[in-house]
């Protein structure tokens, strides 16, 4: 089996680690850090550069790449400051959940922002009572005529201060 990357992944690793170079600073991922802030535009620069939805379909804004792509992208963020790799991964890491099983609307709705860097995507499956053991979960979700009902408790919701849109785990 070749493990050797292709010339474009060579490019997309290279560029990620050029980029990563260039914008992540100390001093940013200090100010971040201490308060408690979300690098919004670094997010949007990163997604202007194509970095962001790397792995999603090109019809929503996304690279149309696979998701070993996207690894090397992470990767490379990583590498020059982790803090501001994975509030950048972790920004957009919930809405894979739509990619996956998402409708073609709401993947559009949705994910074409994300991929644009003006919105931020969250994750809510921790509840109080049972932390991540989903076969314990007490969120509900109920249609009604006008909408759906949630109710439940979640906590310790990844990027829940600043994000655009949720993903939450319920059951009907």
């Amino acid at each position: 089996m070749d493990f050797t990357l292709s010339k474009e992944q060579k490019d997309i690793k290279k560029a990620a680690a050029e980029f990563a170079r260039g914008e992540f600073k100390p001093e940013l991922a200090q100010e971040c850090d201490f308060n408690h802030r979300f690098p919004r535009e670094l997010f949007e620069k990163a997604a202007q550069l194509g970095f962001i939805g790397l792995d999603y379909p090109e019809e929503i804004g996304g690279g149309g790449m696979g998701v070993f792509e996207n690894a090397l992208v992470i990767e490379e963020f990583c590498k020059a400051d982790s803090g501001l790799g994975m509030a950048i991964h972790l920004a957009c890491l919930p809405g894979k959940i739509v990619r996956i099983f998402g409708t073609l609307e709401q993947k559009k709705k949705f994910l074409t922002p994300l991929t644009k860097g003006k919105w931020v995507s969250a994750v809510s499956f921790t509840e109080p009572d049972h932390g991540s053991d989903l076969t314990r979960m007490e969120t509900t979700v109920e249609e009604k005529a006008d909408g759906l009902v949630l109710s439940g408790t979640k906590t310790f919701c990844t990027n829940a201060s600043y994000a655009d849109f949720f993903v939450v785990l319920a059951q009907q």
